[in-house]
This record gives C-alpha cells, structure tokens and sequence, in this order.
C-alpha cells in the first residue's frame, strides 16, 4: 500500500473514533419536587413534536478529505446532522420538555401523551390533563470549525484544531385544550461553547429553549399561591454602567425566578458605584459593598466588570460572591454593560441560606457552566422556608431550626451537595446569630 493509500486509512479510522454519541438525556436529573400544594399550574400533556428542518440541517455537513502533503486534510465548518445522535432530535426535544416541565414546580402533574390533540376526535374520554402541548422541531444544530490532517510530512503524524462550538435550537409550540389551541408561541435558544464540541453545544441549547418554554407557561397557567407574596427591596450598587433600564431588566428576570421559586418578588433602585480600587479581588469588592447600608429588611447587591477584578489565587475564578446569610451579595458582569441573572440569582439566593450543590442545570452549581433558571429541590425547600426573613434583624428560632435540618437532611445526599460546602454553609448558620 503507498503512503498517500495508509495516511487516507488511517484518516478514515481516526475520524471514525473521534465522535462518541453524546449522552441524549434530559438535562435536569434531579427528583421531581415533592412539595405538596406548591404547585398551582393545572396538569399538562406533552404530545409528539412534528420535524419541520429543512432537510440539510437534518443531514448535517462535513468537508470532503482532500490529498496534502502525502497525505489527507480536511478543514472548514462542520454542522452536525441527525447521524451525529443517538435518537431522532424531535422525539430527544419532547422528551427534554416532559423531564424540564416535570421539574419546574409549576405544574401538577406532566405526563408524555401519544395523540395529536389538535383533532378533537383524537382525545381519549377521561384520565388525561386537561391541556396538551405539542408542535414542532424547526432548528436543531449544531456548528464548529474543525481542521484535522494526516501526513507522514508532520510531525506527529496527526494534527487536529478546532474553535468555539455554537448551538441553535427553534421550537414552535401550541397548547390546547380539547375544544380549542388556547397558546400559542416559539422558542430559540444559542449556545455557545469556548471548550466543547458541536454536538454538546446542540444538546445545552436545547435545554435552554426547554427552561425558557418551561418559563412561558408558568407565566400563563400559574395561579395565585395562598400564602402572600413577599417582597424584598435590593439597592441595586452599579459598577458595571448597566445604566437604569438594564438593571430594571435584571431585576425583573431574577424576580421572575424568585417568585417562582418561592414567591420572593425583588423590588430595588440602582445607584451608581466607583469601587475605591481600579483593580481589586471579589474579596475586597465584597469588604467595600459591607460598608453600604442596606435598605429597611432588604439587601445589597453589587455589580463590578469581571475583568478588573484581580484572583489572587489560581483555581480561584469567581462570577460572584455573597456573605451566606449575610445582606451583601456581589455579582460580576462579563462586560462594562453585561449582567448575568444567573449570577444575581445564585448570590440572592445565598443570602437565605442556599448551598452549592453537585447538579450542573441547577441555579446553585458551583459554577456557571449552564444558564440555569431552576434551583434544585434543596434549595427551593431552602429558599421556601427562609422566605419571610426579615434582613433587619438575626435568624429566629425557627428559622435556625428548619435551616439546620435542611442542611443535615442534604448531609445524607453527597451526590448532589460538596460535604465541604454543606459544612461551609452550617458554619454560617452557627455564627448568624438569633433570638
């Protein structure tokens, strides 16, 4: 066999190994949440999703090997296509929307149904939800820029680059009732990915448009609690120039999830902030933001640019920081007019007494690797009985002792929360203070 014979062989077994199916699983796996009466959304079906992508992005796209240098390359933009998963995209993005709805604490009950109900006649009599979701697939890919290449010319004989993935996912979907569609709306989430591979960037795109749908139909089918809403009053220190309007958008997604959650509603007023230092570590940002006086049983968040804040330890990477317990919170933004409500939820949320936990689509991940808009179930039943704090004053009795079994009942839990961050958040609880 010649060189250019074995190099294009060899190509071709390499290729062949180099994609592994991702795992196609929904990507929230923590239990549905067991919190009777929180719920307040009727019971929802999910029906079966019709596939409405155009055909070449159902078939993806590759460049062709070409012959370099006694042997084979092959550069350009790859798109990932149905081959590249190990199940149909559609049936993969209703099972995502069955597992996200299931757990978003809104609804009584989802349950995955087999029949198309926008025909009447389609609907069995009894046993079934009273609104069915459905409608269609119109996006699913996945983009990456790749260059692979073989040559007995080079050293190592192989060589593979590859840029940032993007992931795009479009969901058209309709809500029905058996006499009528009673909403109707489309999703699309983007994904980008600096370190990961197309195919990832598809599937955590997915999820996004999930959470977001699964956001929509809260707003519309949730109705009111019977426990009243609380309301906390955040002043809002801007270091980052968001200016009024973005930080009124920031605060109103963070409240969204808040009163969702726990039916925390986030009421604040920016002022602007000039930190004393040009660069300084989150550490001493939150050190200065400890001096500033909280509103009446409310609580301070600060907004500073990540990129003038110095780590002064390697590993030691933050997007935020928050005293647990504690009434200051600082949130980094990535840019001068940038904000994470990832970031402003996680730090609130320590605020109450929250805890890291092990479960990457949870709101209180270590680190903000998904754009998650959900808290695990520890943390809203956390967040739920840590609700009515009043800021102004030290943990009570009774707040002490429910926060105190939370924490030893997750200690039974190592694979969802860090037994150093469990101890973390129980020292605190010991040095709050109380009546």
């Amino acid at each position: 066999m010649s060189s250019r014979a074995l190099a294009f062989a060899a190509a071709l077994a390499l290729c062949a190994c180099a994609t592994a199916d991702p795992a196609f699983q929904p990507h929230v796996a923590w239990p549905i949440s067991d919190d009777a009466g929180w719920a307040t959304a009727p019971p929802i079906g999910v029906g079966p999703l019709a596939d409405e992508r155009p055909e070449e992005l159902r078939a993806g796209w590759r460049p062709g090997l070409q012959f370099w240098r006694l042997g084979v390359a092959r550069e350009g933009t790859e798109r990932t296509g149905d081959a590249d998963f190990p199940a149909p995209p559609p049936a993969a993005a209703r099972d995502e929307l069955v597992e996200t709805l299931g757990r978003a604490g809104s609804f009584a009950s989802v349950t995955p149904i087999d029949f198309d109900p926008r025909d009447p006649a389609a609907w069995p009599d009894g046993g079934l939800p009273g609104l069915v979701l459905t409608g269609a697939l119109e996006s699913f890919e996945g983009r990456q820029w790749r260059s692979f290449a073989v040559s007995p010319l080079q050293v190592g004989f192989v060589r593979e680059r590859w840029g940032p993935a993007q992931g795009r996912v479009s969901l058209r979907l309709e809500l029905w009732s058996k006499a009528e569609r009673v909403w109707e709306g489309s999703v699309s989430a983007r994904s980008d990915s600096p370190d990961g591979d197309a195919e990832g960037a598809a599937l955590e795109a997915l999820a996004l448009a999930a959470e977001k749908a699964a956001l929509r139909l809260d707003a519309r089918l949730r109705a009111p609690r019977a426990l009243p809403q609380r309301t906390l009053t955040v002043r809002v220190l801007d270091a980052c120039k968001l200016g009024d309007a973005r930080v009124r958008r920031l605060l109103a997604e963070t409240s969204a999830i808040f009163e969702r959650e726990a039916e925390i509603a986030l009421s604040g007023v920016r002022e602007p902030w000039s930190p004393s230092a040009k660069r300084a570590s989150a550490d001493s940002l939150l050190d200065e933001l400890r001096g500033v006086t909280p509103p009446p049983g409310g609580v301070v968040l600060g907004l500073a640019p990540a990129q003038r804040v110095r780590e002064l330890a390697l590993g030691s990477v933050h997007t935020g920081l928050a005293d647990p317990l504690g009434t200051h919170a600082l949130a980094l933004c990535a840019g001068e007019d940038e904000a994470s409500v990832l970031t402003a939820a996680h730090e609130l949320a320590h605020l109450f007494g929250a805890v890291h936990v092990l479960a990457p689509a949870s709101i209180m991940h270590a680190t903000a690797d998904f754009d998650a808009r959900f808290f695990d179930p520890l943390n809203r039943r956390i967040l739920r009985a840590l609700r009515a704090r009043d800021f102004a004053r030290p943990l009570d009795a009774r707040e002490r002792t429910e926060l105190a079994a939370l924490y030893r009942g997750a200690e039974a839990e190592p694979e969802l929360v860090d037994a150093g961050d469990l101890r973390a958040a129980e020292l605190a609880l010991e040095h709050a203070g109380g009546e």
